[in-house]
């Protein structure tokens, strides 16, 4: 069957399978003062979702472990009539078939991540434009990084454990969400590892997945021992523009920077933006016979007559998906100055304070 028959009907019979399965699903609830001082916020989560704790950070400035609801119906989330499911914001994963349901409900149609990508078609010393990264890059050059591809198992096995581990620790903390060995190993052997040194000794790496015939993917990077020391002498960016440099030297179109959560004044998002990536809309593919990414999105309802979602959103714009295209909501938000140029490039910026508040 050709692919554009096949790709609806596997769509649909995924979606279809998974409401069935997931028909009822668990409730965990988050009840906590919120960054701004504001008060105390709820949040409700659906599901079990890795992501859900990068949300619980941002929203209320630190991990907590959620407490157990109960089990809810896809028609009783719907309802929302559940006294026990009253949050100022709510979250429920999503698939294609379920997603119209939502949006018809009020809910914002969320991606759980979304792609910055680098479009190759001009010189690379033009891509980069911002002067936090420029800087970066002339701290770089001043220390003399060099930079080898890397070809061998031993070298990808410390890469992982020196240098990929610890970095993700340091960075994230609590909020680590650490790929495991097998996904490294299977991208290396596809993909490409291009090495940072000074003199013999290793300082760190990035790791590129062929994702498309014109398309690279970063899909990691680390520095010797997550040392933070590294990021003040521009390794990370000075490895991210080498990046730019090889693909364009091997023909490619496109670097994606990978994915990001959907927060506007996210830090590695803004760091992305910071390079001079674009940010990119969230679509399905198949791959290897299967249909990945059915379930991408979540459904979040926020009660925007409540102070502390309101509070939340000033302080957390999101990035929705809506009509095929991706725009930012937030509650009377100060736009980040990095994220301008993505306006201009055409995401709306919605101000939620000038939605008429609905039941």
């Amino acid at each position: 069957m050709p692919a554009n028959f096949r790709y609806p009907i596997d769509v649909a019979t995924i979606s279809i399978q998974d409401t069935l399965q997931n028909w009822s699903i668990p409730a965990y609830r988050i009840h906590a003062p919120i960054p701004s001082n504001a008060g105390e916020g709820t949040v409700i989560y659906y599901g079990n979702k890795p992501q859900y704790a990068s949300w619980t950070h941002k929203l209320l400035g630190h991990v907590i472990e959620p407490l157990p609801v109960g089990k809810f119906s896809l028609l009783q989330i719907l309802r929302g009539r559940n006294k026990a499911l009253a949050a100022d914001i709510s979250l429920c994963p999503l698939n294609p078939l379920t997603l119209p349901l939502y949006a018809s409900r009020g809910w914002h149609i969320i991606p759980l991540f979304v792609n910055c990508r680098i479009n190759l078609n001009k010189p690379i010393t033009e891509i980069i434009t911002s002067k936090g990264a420029k800087d970066d890059l002339r701290i770089a050059r001043r220390i003399g990084y060099q930079f080898t591809l890397l070809r061998n198992d031993k070298a990808i096995h410390e890469f992982f454990h020196q240098m990929l581990i610890p970095t993700v620790k340091t960075r994230h903390e609590d909020r680590a969400f650490l790929s495991k060995w097998e996904n490294i190993e299977h991208t290396y052997q596809n993909g490409f590892l291009i090495g940072a040194y000074l003199g013999d000794h290793w300082i760190g790496a990035i790791l590129l997945a062929l994702e498309s015939a014109d398309t690279v993917r970063i899909a990691n990077i680390g520095w010797r021992n997550g040392d933070v020391t590294w990021l003040k002498k521009g390794v990370v960016t000075a490895l991210y523009n080498q990046s730019f440099i090889w693909a364009q030297e091997n023909n490619f179109k496109y670097v994606n920077l990978g994915s990001s959560n959907p927060f506007v004044n996210d830090g590695p998002l803004n760091f992305k933006l910071k390079l001079g990536a674009n940010l990119v809309t969230p679509a399905s593919e198949i791959e290897r016979g299967q249909t990945h990414m059915m379930n991408y999105f979540v459904g979040v309802k926020i009660n925007l007559a409540s102070p502390i979602a309101q509070s939340m959103l000033a302080s957390t714009p999101l990035l929705a998906y809506r009509e095929n295209k991706l725009r930012a909501i937030g509650w009377n938000a100060e736009i980040p100055p990095l994220f301008r140029r993505q306006i201009d490039l055409g995401i709306e910026w919605i101000n939620l304070a000038d939605t008429p508040i609905t039941d």
